[in-house]
């Protein structure tokens, strides 16, 4: 009798538990949805942000806008969720996006045993210093003792500490919550100076309209790789945001733009037909359309149309490729094999 009770006891407590087949792939939930959820910072111009008509624009809006495309079938199933920095990852974990796409760099300490995981860094980027022109400030050094103010819950801070420690020299942080009250401190005079991202500081200043008045010191405090960012434990969707990214390299690689890749799935060489689904066989292993790269590719361009449109040569930052080119072109990156 007591075996039965026991056996009874532990067979009764299974239906507590919530075995992990039981939660709906994130591609599942997105086609149910009918729309893909995309964390963006939404106040960083050529990168996310709104522009005079409330239209969405930006390196990464775009990159939102290929990965509907490619789980999709349409670039228009988006909805973009403005995000802070303290924020950001709680949203991503807690399902109230599908994917983070927000100016945020790929590092140990935030995809390490925390519930997110890295898809691919789609941009290099370095911290630096920014300070009004009118102290006459050259150096990152010329800092001692001063306050520098940045983003709270980034790791702005503690590099910027590092920095100056190894310099033997000091620094006092004051902390804000979002990009508004930080560039909004600085514009004020209440800041002699801010450190943040390269992507993050020329947009917002640029934007300001008072570029003049400011100058972006050349010390780099830090390296710092931008990423796509999912939830952990989805490999399927984990695959097809990184294998979106790699298909936007490869298309530039290849040639492939929004003006051919019609044609080039038709009638281009076998590795384009393959990429493009003129070839089948990628769509069927990532669970997707045989289309997937293609409806990307024609829906924002390959990886340097996207860059050369919001950042690049294109657009009023104009950032140079640099180091994020392509491997053949002086760059970093070099698109992943996909046979």
């Amino acid at each position: 009798m007591r075996l039965v009770i026991c056996t009874l006891l532990t067979f009764g407590m299974l239906p507590l538990a919530t075995p992990a087949s039981a939660v709906d792939p994130t591609l599942s939930v997105i086609k149910k949805r009918g729309k893909l959820l995309c964390g963006v910072n939404g106040q960083l111009p050529g990168f996310s942000a709104q522009n005079a008509q409330k239209a969405w624009t930006g390196f990464e809006v775009d990159y939102c806008r290929a990965i509907a495309a490619a789980s999709l079938g349409d670039a228009t199933k988006v909805e973009f969720v403005p995000l802070t920095t303290s924020n950001r990852f709680d949203a991503l974990r807690n399902g109230h996006i599908d994917v983070l796409v927000r100016n945020t760099t790929i590092s140990l300490d935030r995809t390490v045993g925390t519930g997110v995981r890295p898809a691919a860094v789609i941009f290099i980027d370095a911290q630096r210093v920014v300070v009004p022109k009118s102290t006459n400030v050259a150096s990152v050094s010329n800092l001692d003792k001063q306050t520098v103010c940045t983003l709270r819950d980034t790791p702005y801070e503690a590099r910027l500490q590092e920095w100056m420690s190894d310099r033997k020299l000091t620094v006092t942080a004051r902390l804000f919550d979002t990009q508004d009250a930080l560039y909004r401190a600085l514009f004020d005079g209440q800041c002699p100076a801010v450190t943040q991202d390269v992507s993050a500081l020329s947009p917002t200043i640029l934007a300001s309209g008072r570029a003049a008045e400011y100058a972006v010191l050349p010390d780099i405090v830090a390296k710092d790789p931008l990423g796509l960012h999912v939830r952990a434990g989805d490999d399927q969707w984990l695959d097809i945001v990184r294998w979106t990214h790699n298909a936007l390299l490869e298309a530039e690689e290849q040639g492939i733009t929004q003006a051919n890749v019609a044609n080039l799935r038709d009638n281009g060489a076998p590795v384009e037909r393959r990429l493009l689904g003129g070839i089948p066989g990628f769509g069927k292993k990532l669970g997707l359309e045989e289309r997937w790269a293609f409806d990307a590719i024609r829906a924002v361009g390959n990886y340097g149309e996207i860059y050369d449109r919001n950042i690049g040569s294109q657009s009023p930052l104009k950032f140079s490729r640099g180091v994020n080119a392509l491997w053949n072109a002086g760059g970093v990156f070099y698109p992943l094999s996909f046979y």
